[in-house]
């Protein structure tokens, strides 16, 4: 006591210098937080891009930092569990497993924070801050690369007035009919708030839909090869690539919310493409995420489509169970678990005739015939149960096939020729097996018939394809032209 009534302002002196520490420190918490949410969301987005999109550059920064991290979170432990069984058939790294399940992000965080990612942190802030990352070139980036106070972060804060303030103008074009002027200014808008998804939907939407709304096909000849896409685009078509592109952007921005991945499967890959494969692809991502009820009915759609018929039955069963009182589940789930259940049994009845017929032993033949019928019988059971033009039709195309087995092949084009117009939705499948049976009994295809022969056998060249693929594709061709 006497000490301090010696020394009265030495416990305020104490007191400051306890505050100047404490605040020192919390700086430094608080700029290490910083630093490591901006390489967290760097490590989602650059794992979701392998996992979905691969699509690497030589010399890309991003995937040789990348590459360093899954080698030091291998080290940390955090991923123990994830490290049983490593060798993946699909070539995805740790971190791509792991960023596969949202709900494993705190692993991914624990991760970013720890001193066993201190190297790598590092290196990605001074990449990030020269801006030669590909997954860190918004400017949200720079919070963490610089945490004093300067005009650069004075403008950080009013990013999202400016980019609504570009949508705007962005509006503003449309109306106009200013698409090319929009596309840069859509871009801007993103690059100023990478988080406004609305922007990617309704860019997206501007891009794939409004854009070609009134644009012709591209016929196949006036088309060109495209190295980037691997495919022939016109015009018209190329809008589509602008359109995904822009959508897989803001996946990489934001990839943990499933409306952008909803968009690029279904708007774009189901709808404008008609690329059932990869429509499943992102509707799948889309439902592993927290998503609105309606989202996973598209993707058993689209896996229908797809020929996937076991995940579209076991989808549609799910979707009963988890939501018992919808509509949905009680008017629509029903009907389409008969039209997987039918084309199962349709699926599986035709695989065994084909194997009958591939049987030089008369028993083991005639087992797998049994096998098929008893299959049909099933299919029929469920189309007549189903009792919808759907269901018509494929009755009506198990006879036809019935009426070919047996050599009846003109009453098989006659039946299949009524059901593709009673059943407008079957249109397609039954005009390639009314060509199909027809090459098969050596009877003439009509004009429009060989026109649709050619005009799919020329499907896919254009000038600048490669060589080899185009020779590829002309033998095909020439094969087509004689048996016509």
């Amino acid at each position: 006591m006497e000490f301090l009534k010696r020394f009265p302002n030495l416990i305020v002196i104490v007191l400051l210098i306890l505050v100047l520490i404490a605040g020192i420190a919390m700086n430094l918490r608080m700029r290490h937080l910083r630093e490591s949410e901006a390489y967290y969301r760097w490590l989602i987005a650059a794992a979701v891009s392998e996992r979905l999109f691969q699509d690497q550059e030589e010399g890309d920064q991003d995937g040789v930092l990348f590459s360093g991290s899954v080698a030091a979170a291998r080290e940390s432990g955090i991923f123990f569990d994830y490290l049983d069984g490593d060798s993946d058939s699909e070539d995805i790294s740790l971190l791509g497993r792991v960023a596969k399940d949202y709900q494993q992000d705190w692993r991914i965080w624990s991760f970013a924070r720890s001193s066993y990612a201190a190297e790598q942190r590092q290196q990605f802030l001074l990449l990030a801050k020269e801006r030669k990352l590909r997954f860190a070139q918004d400017i949200q980036y720079a919070e963490a690369q610089a945490g004093d106070v300067n005009i650069f972060n004075l403008f950080f804060g009013f990013r999202k007035v400016a980019a609504n303030l570009v949508w705007l103008e962005v509006d503003r074009y449309w109306h106009q009919g200013n698409m090319y002027r929009m596309i840069t200014l859509m871009r801007t808008c993103v690059a100023l708030d990478p988080h406004f998804v609305e922007a990617y939907i309704i860019g997206s939407w501007h891009l794939a839909y409004n854009a070609t709304a009134s644009m012709p096909d591209t016929p196949w000849p006036r088309r060109d090869w495209d190295p980037r896409y691997q495919v022939c685009l016109g015009e018209k078509e190329r809008f589509y690539y602008y359109a995904i592109d822009f959508l897989k952007d803001g996946i990489r921005r934001n990839p943990r919310n499933y409306r952008i991945y909803f968009d690029l499967g279904f708007a774009l890959y189901k709808q404008k493409l008609e690329d059932y494969a990869n429509a499943v692809k992102y509707l799948a991502e889309a439902i592993a995420l927290p998503h609105d009820r309606w989202v996973p009915r598209q993707l058993f759609l689209c896996q229908e489509l797809n020929g996937q018929y076991e995940e579209a039955l076991q989808g549609w069963k799910d979707y009963m169970e988890r939501y018992p009182g919808s509509m949905t589940a009680v008017e629509v789930a029903p009907r389409f678990i008969l039209r997987n259940q039918g084309l199962i049994y349709e699926k599986r009845a035709e695989e065994f005739r084909i194997q009958a017929k591939q049987m030089t032993d008369a028993t083991v033949s005639k087992k797998f015939r049994k096998q098929a019928e008893e299959n049909y019988m099933l299919a029929r059971g469920i189309w007549n149960e189903l009792s919808d033009p759907f269901g018509e039709g494929r009755k009506m195309r198990m006879e036809a096939l019935d009426m070919r087995e047996e050599g009846r092949y003109l009453e098989a084009l006659a039946v299949l020729d009524k059901a593709r117009w009673d059943t407008a939705a079957l249109w397609q499948e039954f005009s390639d097996l009314i060509i199909e049976i027809k090459k098969e009994a050596g009877i003439s295809l009509s004009v429009s018939e060989k026109k649709a022969v050619m005009r799919d056998s020329e499907v896919g060249i254009c000038p600048g394809m490669p060589k080899e693929e185009q020779e590829r594709r002309l033998h095909t061709i020439e094969d087509i032209k004689a048996g016509l």
